[in-house]
Parts: C-alpha cells; sequence; structure tokens
C-alpha cells in the first residue's frame, strides 16, 4: 500500500497505466546507418518510380549488413515509448505492461503474480498455483456490471481509522463514502455500467439489483447496522451472485468483444475469520471465465493486536489463490492506517478490467521514478 493517489484522478482516468521496464538503464542508441557504397556503372539501374520499395543493394552488400546490424538494436525505452516503439517486435524481452504479458487479459499461472509484498518488505505466504488458464481479450471498455460487497461484520464499526481531519473515524462509514464516489465516478464514465449491493454479514444478501442509475444504488448504501458475525460464507455469496447473473458467451473470446462483463468488489473488514468455501465445478468455471473478475479490498487489524498478524495474511493470500487468472485486483488496508488509503484502492478499481494491466504491473505516477505525492483527499 502507501502509495497515495491523488483525488483528482476519481473524475478523469479510467484506465492505469503499465509500468515501464527501467531496469538496467537505457539500451545503446542506434547506430546511424552508413551510406552504401558508390555502385560501379555496370551495376547501375534506371530511377525508379517514387513509392516503390524495392531493395537494389546487391546481398551481402555493406550496406545490408550495417542495416541488418541497426534492426537489431532497440530504441531507448521512455514514458512514451515504453515498448521500444515498432521494435517490439524484434524484443526478446517482453515489456512490463505488454499486452501480451496479460494487460486485460487471463495468461498463465506461471506468468501471474503469485505472491506480494507485504509493507514491511517481506512476501505474503504465497498461495497454492491454481489451474493454468490463457485466454486473451480483446481490450474494450464494454458495459460493466459491478456487483459491491459490503461486510458489515462488528469490526466494521470500530473507530480506529484516522480520518482526513485527525480524529477516529470507522471503516463502515469511510466504506460507503468510497463506493458512493465510485459509483457515481463510474457512471460519469460510462452511463451503460450497472451497479448491485449486496451486503454480507453471516449470510449475503442482495440488497440492490443492477440499476445504471446511482442514486438507486446510494439509497440502500446508508443506513446499515453492523452485526456480530462467526463465520464468512463466502461459498453462499458465490452461489448468490451465480443466480443473479448470467455470464456471456462469445463465438471467439480473442477477437469479439463481449457484450458485457461482471465484476464483483468485495470490501470486507473481519481479520482473522477463514471463509467458509468449497468450490464446486460451477463455481470453478466462474472463477476461470474470461468475463468475470472478483477484486477484494481487505480491511484488517494489521500489526495493532500480534495475534491476528498471521491469519489476516493468511486469509489475503486465501483470496490470491482464487485468481486462477491473475486478472482480479487485491488491496489490503490496515485499520491503524489513515482513512484516505482506502479511498486510493477504489480510485484504483476505477479501471476496466478489460484494459487495465497485471495489478504488480500498474504504475500512478506521471512520471518514472517519481516519488508519490503525500495523500490528499477530501469527502
Amino acid at each position: 500500500m502507501g502509495s497515495g493517489l491523488p483525488w483528482a484522478a476519481w473524475g478523469g482516468h479510467h484506465r492505469v497505466i503499465g509500468s515501464g521496464d527501467t531496469k538496467g538503464g537505457y539500451p545503446t542508441p542506434i547506430t546511424p546507418l552508413q551510406p552504401p557504397p558508390p555502385s560501379t556503372p555496370s551495376s547501375q539501374h534506371p530511377p525508379m518510380e517514387r513509392g516503390c520499395g524495392m531493395d537494389t543493394s546487391e546481398p551481402g552488400s555493406a550496406a545490408e549488413e550495417e542495416e541488418e546490424k541497426a534492426l537489431g538494436e532497440q530504441r531507448p525505452r521512455t514514458r512514451s515509448n515504453p515498448e521500444g516503439a515498432e521494435d517490439r517486435a524484434l524484443s526478446a524481452q517482453t515489456s512490463v505492461g505488454n499486452r501480451s504479458e496479460g494487460e486485460g487479459e487471463a495468461a498463465s499461472a506461471d506468468d501471474s503474480p503469485q505472491s506480494t509484498a507485504a509493507p514491511d518488505g517481506t512476501a505474503w505466504p504465497g498461495p497454492a498455483h491454481p489451474a493454468e488458464v490463457q485466454v486473451k481479450t480483446p481490450r474494450v471498455n464494454c458495459p460493466e456490471k459491478v456487483i459491491i460487497c459490503l461486510d458489515l461484520a462488528e469490526e466494521m464499526a470500530l473507530p480506529k481509522l484516522e480520518s482526513f481531519n485527525g480524529s477516529k473515524t470507522n471503516a463502515l462509514n469511510i466504506s460507503q463514502k468510497m463506493i458512493e464516489m465510485f459509483v457515481r465516478t463510474k457512471h460519469k464514465i460510462d452511463k451503460s455500467h450497472e451497479f448491485a449491493l449486496v451486503v454480507v454479514n453471516n449470510d449475503a444478501t442482495w440488497l440492490s439489483g443492477f440499476t445504471s442509475d446511482p442514486r438507486e444504488v446510494c439509497s440502500c448504501l446508508y443506513d446499515l447496522e453492523t452485526v456480530v458475525c462467526k463465520s464468512f460464507n463466502l461459498e453462499g455469496l458465490f452461489n448468490l451472485i451465480q443466480q443473479k447473473i448470467e455470464l456471456p458467451v462469445t463465438e471467439n473470446v480473442q477477437t469479439i468483444p463481449p457484450p458485457y462483463v461482471v465484476r464483483t468488489i468485495l470490501v470486507l473488514g473481519r481479520p482473522g475469520c477463514q471463509p467458509q468455501f468449497s468450490a464446486s465445478e460451477q463455481m470453478k468455471k466462474m472463477l476461470q471465465c474470461p468475463y468475470f473478475f472478483f477484486d477484494v479490498v481487505y480491511i484488517h487489524n494489521g500489526a495493532e493486536e500480534k495475534e491476528d498478524e498471521t491469519s489476516w495474511k493468511e486469509l489475503y493470500a486465501f483470496f490470491s489463490s482464487l485468481d486462477a487468472k491473475g486478472t482480479n485486483y487485491k488491496y489490503e488496508v490496515a485499520l491503524t492506517g489513515p482513512a484516505v488509503e482506502l479511498h486510493n484502492c477504489m480510485a484504483k478499481l476505477l479501471a476496466h478490467p478489460l484494459q487495465r494491466p497485471f495489478q504488480t504491473h500498474a504504475a500512478y505516477s506521471l512520471l518514472e521514478g517519481d516519488e508519490p505525492p503525500e495523500a490528499e483527499a477530501t469527502v
């Protein structure tokens, strides 16, 4: 976490940017082509018509060797030229954020990120390797059906988050505000997006059906009460989603854009609660569908309660293990941190799931190497 996102990003940017590969510095500049040696009278040809692209140099000539040598070198990589421009086809190394590495597509399990760095630099416990799935999809801004799942466990009502004015607030209040801003901003980007609201306590309840009117969703978002939750029935949540949606089917996944995609955003705030989950074949099929996405914003106690430190990391790793395609986004926020971190996570989820890169390849600074600015937000 830790990277602050300027609040202006809520209203302007719908896509995230794949970070460029800056390791190792820039390649050697291209050597200019040397002019070919003057031709002998016997090898001269009549002038060619304008626009003819035929090569008049003899095989094995010095000009041809110089040209092949120059084509073998890449142009420097910059923010405006992140993949070597037209030289990308000659590159033996895939660029970060490149389409072939999973931007807006499912990739193999070996290519997808399997672990995420912890705030202290250590790695999260690695999840079990999911089944290998590799499906490329068109990078299109088709309509989204967004299912927002809000946790109503009692931990969401604890006043532990630091508000913008320095006072303490609870995660439920901040989550309600950030969800409303998310829905209204997505609606401004594309009015064909639809939203549904689900509340999660001991069971999952479908509170608001799919609608493209943000006011209908926001009218159900407030005046919600938290309850004591002894378990987290994730299987019941998935079963409810399966009853309410129909995943699109296309004749050719790689070339034909889907009529819509389905994305579930789970805002969960109960640390140390292992979910009840048994993956059926139908559930596996849904998770592996190239048009279904399951994003998670996980709110936990962090380092405040040491006995919960291992359990929340295990739960975070469990959500990573559900990502068979490597296309889901997962964020964790500590209750001991500032409330702006929650807003930043939700702002990063504005990107269309078919157009965003792998989460580990996403960059949110305007220039490479820039330090993230101090987080500022107003509500």
